[in-house]
């Protein structure tokens, strides 16, 4: 099985927003993150819950820039988690994961995730 959420995944951990309230540093997530998290939520509304314990995430970026494969990852799970689409990402539920570079398509950015 397939599910495809399209866009560029940006990285959760590298786009946080630091807002100190007193003397308590608080970080949220970006502008840029929580308009795409939203977007992928989206297209995940009527897919079926995901059964399998191993998944395949296959990124297709728009450019050659470089990036973090494994951060882009902790994004597009923690979605499937919020999407319902996972119960959790802990080992339980996701106990192989491979990441792989599909390779560049204008225009084409997103993520396969095979499982």
């Amino acid at each position: 099985m397939k599910i495809v959420i399209y866009g560029s995944t940006p990285s959760k951990k590298n786009s946080k927003i630091i807002s100190c309230r007193g003397n308590k540093p608080c970080l949220f997530p970006s502008k840029n993150y929580t308009e795409w998290h939203k977007d992928a939520l989206l297209q995940l509304i009527g897919k079926k819950p995901i059964q399998s314990t191993v998944l395949i995430l296959t990124f297709y970026a728009t450019d050659n820039r470089k990036f973090d494969i494994s951060n882009k990852a902790e994004s597009i799970l923690d979605t499937l988690v919020d999407a319902g689409l996972l119960e959790d990402d802990n080992y339980t539920f996701v106990n192989e994961l491979h990441l792989k570079f599909g390779g560049v398509e204008k225009g084409q950015a997103r993520c396969e995730i095979e499982y």
